[in-house]
């Protein structure tokens, strides 16, 4: 430059005695499970670091010519891929006409403040040295700038604060499906778009809603409750917490009776309060951490509806033992390690599914499965059915947190369990009406994109052929019930209940709804008459939903009492999810869980 007159030679003496600053990014978003990648990327740094060669030196990840298998199916992630990617694109066209021009944070600025503070452009311009007051300004200055869409790449002019607003609005997803006996993870999305959505939405902590109330229903079946315990769908409320009172979400009605299986296939809230309690709040996260649950549930009722934060990537984990006969599954994803001449370093395999902790009983996994297979049937899952055309045996639970900030979707067959998340950045972000934000309409959809596009694979479909194991025929005669009845036990079935006996006046007579003519007996429980279901408004007035009008369900006020804790174990110890982890200390672990058998209080 000196040379050709672009720098003097006093300046150019002072610029070679100033050190040379590299910032080098190597980011890769070619390919695809770009996100696992960089997952196990991670491990595979630990791993290194524990194990070097033999000459002392450590291996290097990038240059060293390792060859990584992995458990992922390239198919299977590249059908989750285009499933996410295709929902999003819809489900985002219609979040941003829900929202027009207004923000969801509305006037608020926290939002904006705390993602700018998090920006490349205000970490580079505070290296730099600049001041708060230029960074301020230059975040105001509109400039020529390149944005993400679904669409494609678009160019606009704009200020950095404005473009923060606008990816602010983007909705995501995170999908993790898993081999419910292996616990091998066959694909594994952890946003719509690995180069601007670098943040992991399968192993963020988020709020997962009516996703819960399997694990709380499973506790009160391993704690003696019939599945064909009828429970009123009434207000309550609890005066021994702050008069907490719980109201059904996706359908605010009440009136009736319902089983087990009924209550979750509508996802009540009143009912999975009343079911909680029965099988006790402790019990019930004692068996949510049996499952593989590591994080932090509080021990409130409130966990009944999901009010707990958990990853997606443990609750997929956890909905393993419903599939697979009630045992822990820790998450395996790592196979072997070979080096450039193919030599292997190290080999994993998945824990057997027989040494593994019993979470709960297999006939308590098998009955909840049936349970949940009536969500898909005829619940909040029905969607699988009539609009994705699945036939074929699938399980699982809807769930929606408070004002629709995040979606969910768990669900399985007898060879796969998948998990999706769906929501913002910020839990403000989100649609405003239950019919558009629910898990149904934004996680479910995935799924099912998901499922059916793995099912058109020839080499998917004998997996739509499978089926669940069923309970043994005892266990199916305990679940012979109907969902719902307009009495606090099974409607009269040729005069026989099951669980109390019908009084006099609930027997049918000649004019009867529930017979027609002279027969006073019928073999189906339906059609049953079911009064007026009442729609409480949430300002506490009352509107009937048929032209008999009648008097709002009353509130009752209980002050339940919550069964105490009974554990089968001193601690819930937890096998790691991470391929590297020590078998020495496993087996160790399993010789320390045989002498504490022995010693074990009986209960």
């Amino acid at each position: 430059m000196v040379k050709y007159g672009r720098l003097g030679a006093d300046e150019a003496e002072k610029m070679k005695k100033d050190p040379i600053v590299l910032k080098y990014s190597r980011d890769v978003v070619e390919g695809i499970a770009n996100h696992f990648r960089e997952k196990l990327r991670t491990e595979l740094k630990q791993w290194c670091k524990n194990n070097p060669k033999p000459d002392g030196t450590f291996y290097n990840i990038h240059t060293d010519g390792l060859k990584i298998y992995t458990t992922i199916d390239s198919r299977m992630q590249r059908y989750a891929e285009e499933a996410t990617r295709e929902h999003l694109t819809k489900l985002q066209k219609l979040f941003d006409e829900h929202w027009k021009n207004e923000r969801p944070w509305g006037k608020a600025t926290d939002i904006i403040n705390n993602a700018r503070l998090q920006s490349e452009r205000y970490k580079s311009m505070k290296a730099a040295g600049k001041s708060q007051l230029e960074i301020e300004s230059a975040f105001r200055l509109p400039i020529p700038m390149k944005l993400f869409s679904w669409k494609g790449e678009i160019e606009k002019t704009m200020s950095p604060n404005d473009s923060i607003a606008y990816y602010l609005m983007f909705l995501n997803a995170g999908l993790v499906a898993m081999d419910p006996q292996s616990g091998a993870i066959k694909a594994y999305v952890g946003s719509g778009d690995f180069g601007k959505f670098k943040y992991d939405h399968v192993q963020a902590k988020r709020q997962v809603g009516s996703t819960f109330k399997p694990i709380v229903y499973a506790n009160a079946i391993e704690n003696g409750i019939s599945p064909c315990q009828y429970f009123p769908n009434e207000l309550r409320i609890y005066s021994n917490y702050q008069d907490w009172q719980p109201r059904n979400a996706e359908v605010d009605e009440y009136g009736g009776y319902y089983s087990l299986a009924g209550a979750l296939a509508k996802s009540l809230n009143t009912i999975s309060v009343q079911v909680l309690f029965e099988g006790g709040i402790e019990n019930t996260v004692y068996l949510a951490q049996k499952m593989g649950i590591t994080a932090d549930i509080p021990n409130l009722p409130a966990i009944a509806l999901g009010a707990a934060d958990i990853s997606l990537a443990e609750m997929t984990k956890a909905y393993c033992a419903f599939a697979n006969g009630g045992r822990t599954t820790p998450a395996f994803f790592l196979t072997a390690i070979k080096d450039s001449q193919g030599n292997t370093l190290a080999s994993f395999s998945p824990v057997a599914v027989s040494q593994r902790r019993k979470a709960m009983e297999e006939e308590t996994a098998r009955m909840m499965t049936q349970i949940m297979t009536a969500v898909i049937d005829s619940g909040t899952g029905r969607r699988l059915r009539t609009e994705y055309k699945l036939t074929n045996n699938i399980a699982g639970k809807t769930g929606t947190t408070q004002m629709q900030s995040d979606g969910w979707f768990i669900g399985y067959t007898p060879d796969l369990v998948c998990g999706v998340w769906v929501g913002g950045y910020d839990k403000r972000v989100r649609f405003r009406s239950i019919a558009l934000g629910q898990g149904a309409a934004t996680a479910l959809p995935i799924w099912g994109g998901f499922m059916k596009r793995c099912y058109a694979d020839p080499a998917f479909k004998i997996q739509t052929y499978r089926s669940f194991v069923p309970p043994l025929p005892e266990n199916e005669a305990r679940m012979d019930c109907p969902n719902y009845s307009p009495y606090p036990y099974m409607p009269y079935d040729n005069g026989t209940t099951a669980d109390a006996t019908i009084p006099d006046e609930a027997l049918p007579t000649d004019n009867d709804p529930t017979t027609s003519g002279n027969d006073t007996s019928y073999d189906q429980p339906e059609p049953m008459y079911q009064p007026p279901v009442i729609r409480p408004s949430r300002g506490g007035g009352v509107t009937p939903s048929s032209g008999n009008a009648q008097p709002a369900p009353k509130r009752v006020i209980v002050k339940p009492k919550n069964r105490p804790l009974q554990r089968d174990d001193d601690v819930v110890q937890q096998e790691p999810d991470s391929p590297t982890y020590n078998d020495d200390v496993k087996e160790n672990q399993n010789i320390l869980d045989k002498i504490r058998n022995i010693f074990k209080k009986p209960q």
